[in-house]
């Protein structure tokens, strides 16, 4: 799954949970159920702007100490472990999170599927939008 829709994954139950440390652990397991929906990830030089940029536009938009910004951030850190693979610091036998470890079978395959990932995305945003930075 593309690392921003993890993040807006992550900050939708964010607004939700309203408790920082529950939407960061709800975040982590987001991300589990998020790799089991087929899809094909962005090369790397587009991935990693594109979850910058919308960690950027999470903290501007609710603020960096909100259960957004934390859910977003469990959304996503899952993924550090696979950056170290790509990055050839760790090898694929050492990746220990259950949808990264190779033909593990809670995976999404690539299949070039892009509509799924954008319709989870625009439903995150929405969630987002509707239950965050109300108080």
């Amino acid at each position: 799954m593309i690392g921003a829709v993890h993040a807006g994954i992550g900050a939708a139950i964010g607004a939700i949970l309203r408790k920082k440390s529950s939407a960061f652990l709800a975040g982590i397991a987001s991300h589990l159920v998020a790799d089991a929906i087929p899809h094909t990830d962005f090369p790397v030089k587009v991935e990693v702007p594109l979850m910058a940029g919308t960690l950027a536009c999470i903290a501007a938009w609710c603020g960096a100490d909100s259960p957004e910004f934390w859910g977003a951030l469990g959304g996503i850190a899952p993924d550090a472990e696979h950056g170290l693979l790509v990055a050839g610091i760790i090898t694929p036998d050492k990746e220990k999170f259950p949808t990264h470890i190779r033909n593990g079978k809670y995976h999404g395959h690539s299949s070039g599927e892009r509509l799924s990932q954008l319709i989870i995305g625009l439903a995150a945003l929405a969630t987002i939008a509707f239950c965050s930075c109300r108080d």
